[in-house]
């Protein structure tokens, strides 16, 4: 009975000595090492982002504010909120002041050097000012093409499910078809289905706000009418026709565009070839001038 006492309280001994004391003598491993310096370095990059958008915010709030009209405000807060940007206005105004006052320096130096160096450098004042709206706008007009090109294989499911019964929830369909859905109106169908809570009349008022084209407000208003009572399957049925003729202008686009690039590159290795072709017999001709000179 001593013996297996003595047995029990060496085992126990021993287990905590490997959970205690083998931990802090095990040396790290260069994976574990090369985690932490890479989850130090990430760390600290995302410190200094954090210091700079808040110094950024500061000085567009006390310096730029009063540079800021309230109509300009509003509609950069539009596209801001289009895109659900953190960024404000203001900020936005201080990009273009920073931009356009980097391009007026490059330009007082470029016409030191040279004076039409200088006139040519003079055009990115302009471009400094312009560009981060420009880059705004972008990405708005490629959110709305994506959303307008995968729109009609929504509304196609939302049609078939609503003519084979009334009785069918928005949400229903939105979550069956959200697997599916590209980023961009995955996104705003995201929200609608969170919207939903709230009411279905207010998730298609918010949509039409947030996503205002053309396909989109029609949807609404449909789907809005039917919540009233009122039967309009013909209505259904004309818009669904009006998005397969656009889904099928979108492919023909698509299709043509792809059949441009094809035939420029196939344009460009012809030239280049032909090209190649010139060069070559013209070292042909000029070794053959030098043998008759010889």
């Amino acid at each position: 009975m001593i013996m297996l006492s003595k047995l029990v309280a060496m085992l126990s001994i021993l287990y905590l000595i490997k959970v205690f004391l083998l931990p802090l003598m095990k040396p790290v491993s260069r994976s574990q090492k090369k985690r932490a310096r890479q989850f130090m370095k990430e760390r600290k990059k995302e410190l200094a982002k954090q210091k700079q958008k808040q110094w950024k915010a500061k000085v567009a709030f006390k310096y730029v504010k009063p540079l800021l009209s309230t109509g300009e405000r509003v509609r950069l807060k539009k596209m801001l909120d289009r895109l659900d940007m953190m960024e404000k206005p203001e900020e936005i105004r201080l990009d273009q002041i920073l931009y356009t006052g980097l391009a007026a320096i490059a330009t007082l130096v470029m016409l030191k050097v040279n004076v039409l160096l200088g006139c040519g450098t003079a055009i990115f004042i302009i471009l400094g000012w312009l560009y981060p709206v420009e880059e705004i706008e972008k990405k708005i007009e490629r959110k709305n093409k994506n959303i307008s090109v995968d729109f009609p294989a929504f509304y196609s499911m939302v049609y078939y499910q609503y003519s084979k019964s009334v009785n069918i929830h928005l949400a229903d369909v939105i979550k069956d078809y959200l697997p599916n859905a590209n980023p961009d109106i995955g996104e705003e169908l995201g929200v609608m289905l969170d919207n939903i809570d709230y009411g279905e009349e207010y998730a298609l008022k918010q949509l039409k706000k947030r996503v205002p084209l053309h396909y989109i407000i029609k949807f609404c208003d449909i789907m809005e009418t039917r919540l009233k009572g009122y039967d309009n399957v013909s209505q259904m049925s004309y818009l669904k026709n009006e998005l397969d003729s656009f889904r099928i202008r979108a492919l023909e686009e698509e299709l043509e565009k792809r059949e441009r690039t094809g035939a420029r590159i196939q344009l460009t290795l012809i030239v280049v070839l032909g090209i190649y072709i010139a060069i070559y017999y013209l070292f042909t001709i000029m070794s053959s001038m030098k043998l008759f000179q010889i």
